[in-house]
């Protein structure tokens, strides 16, 4: 998105990474930088909400002005494709016949794909050990080295694992049957009503001014729409998914009402 919007933009995209504590660094600095434009950056939903919900932060989500969102990452429960479970069904089965035995990674203890995890286990009325890892990578690398039984992970993590037949996704937790992958069930027409998943966003620190936020949301927008990105996130697995400012403030809102009420 960013090598897209920048064909357009005057002035160049510095992109800077800062891992650590499931993004709380990343946001922090993002969040208390000078509100004039020339700091911007991504945040991830849920966790982006449910950090400060669980511990204390240097930042609150009012602290950021929406520019908008791009990818909405849908959630999947996924098992190594040589697994004995081959549907949802034998999964949910075994682990009520067995609780708390089924071991389920996730990218750390109430980060998105926990949060996506004790969802699903609740609604099935059934009782998992939950694995937390400093990541994605290792979740998935833990999976694949038999080290446990499933993961919930986001389509884009697994996507090309699936589709190269060395994992199997059990069920997506999505309203509707994703395109790429419309052979595999949602969660939600087995019965059970998990809808989760992963948004990108862009946004700003408070304060930024509207003509700033303005310019940079038509930026983003036209990259977004651009045939060059619509290919390029095909082929990762992203889903996109467009919100406006408005749209992605009540996002952002609606989510922590999902962390508190749900999870």
């Amino acid at each position: 998105l960013v090598s897209e919007a920048q064909k357009s933009f005057p002035q160049p995209f510095v992109i800077v990474n800062k891992p650590g504590a499931d993004g709380e660094i990343g946001y922090t600095e993002l969040l208390k930088a000078k509100p004039d434009g020339y700091t911007i950056g991504f945040i991830n939903l849920p966790t982006f909400v449910s950090i400060p919900l669980q511990r204390k932060t240097n930042f609150k989500k009012e602290d950021a002005a929406a520019i908008m969102n791009h990818v909405f990452d849908p959630g999947v429960l996924a098992v190594k494709a040589d697994s004995k479970w081959q549907t949802l069904e034998d999964f949910i089965e075994d682990a009520k016949a067995n609780p708390d035995k089924l071991t389920v990674s996730n990218n750390g203890t109430g980060a998105s794909n926990h949060i996506g995890a004790a969802h699903f286990a609740y609604e099935a009325g059934i009782k998992i050990t939950h694995v937390p890892f400093g990541g994605s990578t290792d979740m998935i690398a833990a999976l694949r080295g038999n080290h446990v039984d499933a993961t919930v992970a986001k389509i884009s993590e697994v996507g090309n694992l699936v589709k190269n037949n060395e994992l199997r996704v059990l069920a997506v937790f999505t309203e509707k049957r994703l395109a790429n992958f419309s052979d595999i069930p949602t969660l939600k027409e087995k019965g059970y009503n998990v809808l989760f998943g992963s948004a990108r966003a862009i946004v700003a620190p408070k304060g930024t001014p509207d003509e700033v936020i303005k310019t940079l949301h038509d930026t983003f927008k036209t990259a977004l729409e651009s045939p060059e990105n619509v290919e390029k996130s095909n082929n990762s697995n992203l889903p996109l998914q467009y919100m406006s400012p408005e749209e992605l403030t009540n996002f952002i809102n609606e989510q922590e009402i999902y962390i508190k009420e749900i999870v």
